[in-house]
Order: C-alpha cells, then structure tokens, then sequence
C-alpha cells in the first residue's frame, strides 16, 4: 500500500510490546525504514514503517505496518478528533484574520489621532498668537486712549483758561 496522505517523518519513542522484538525493516532501496504516521481518513493516527526517501526523487513504495490493526472506535475517534483540530485551525485563521483587520484598525485611529493632535496643537499655537494680538492691541488701544484724554485735557485747558500772559 502506498500513499497514505499527510505523512510525518518523526522516529517513534514509544514502541509497542508487539515491535519490540521485530527488528526495524528496511526498505526495497536497502535503508532502514523510519517509522511514519497515516493521517488519511481510512488510517488516522496509525504507524507505518516507510521508505526513508519518501517524498523525494526516489521512487520505493516499501509499505509496512508498524502498529497492530486498532479497534475500528479508535479510528473513529482520531477521525472526530481530526475534524475537531481542523475546525479549531479554521477558527484560529478567523481570528487571526480579525485580529490583523483590529491591528490594521487600531493603526489607523492612532494616525488619526496622532494627526488631531497636531491640528488641535496646530490650532491652540493660532488661538494663543491670536490672543496675544488682541492683548496687544488692546494695550495700544489704551494708550491711544491716555494720549486722547490728555491731548483733550490739554485743550479744554487750552479754551477755558486762555493764556493770560499776553
């Protein structure tokens, strides 16, 4: 048999009583066979022994069981529990997605309010040298009013006391 879908190139650490003994094939290319995982729907989660070309140029097709031929309720529920991690990754794609669309957002209201706070600034440097201008003039305007009244005063003085010298 051959081809048995998503495949894993791990060694096992953990050997079954029933392996123990049995000395580790190898394969029809003459090396030694490294023990893979089927994750294919009819065989998930069972051991196989495998070529260790495999997924190379090197063509061998040496199949061998490693793990002895499970209850079919295993199967079933490595099969549920495989549709359970698949949906679980659908659903941390979603989020991951989601979370990358809020990242994108949250930069932009900071630009956003990074640019508010420069017009605010912008507009708070102009009101200030606004109010300036008007403390200003408004200090001219008083001492153009000081200098009416005393040119006022001067003259009223001027009219009712004539100079009385001549």
């Amino acid at each position: 048999m051959r081809g048995h879908g998503a495949i894993t190139r791990e060694r096992s650490s953990s050997i079954s009583s029933s392996s123990v003994d049995a000395p580790t094939p190898h394969c029809y290319c003459g090396v030694t066979s490294l023990i893979r995982t089927s994750w294919r729907s009819d065989y998930p989660g069972r051991r196989f022994y495998g070529c260790s070309g495999y997924g190379t140029s090197r063509k061998c097709s040496f199949f061998q069981w490693y793990d002895p031929e499970p209850p079919a309720r295993y199967s079933d529920v490595i099969r549920r529990l495989l549709e359970t991690n698949e949906c679980i990754r659908s659903e941390n794609r979603e989020l991951k997605k989601t979370r990358q669309e809020l990242l994108d957002e949250l930069r932009r209201l900071q630009q956003s309010v990074h640019e508010t706070r420069a017009e605010l600034e912008a507009a708070v440097a102009a009101s200030t040298a606004m109010e300036d201008n008007m403390l200003a003039s408004v200090v001219r305007t008083r001492r153009h009013g000081v200098v009416i009244i005393v040119l006022i005063s001067v003259i009223v003085l001027l009219i009712f006391f004539p100079d009385r010298s001549r």
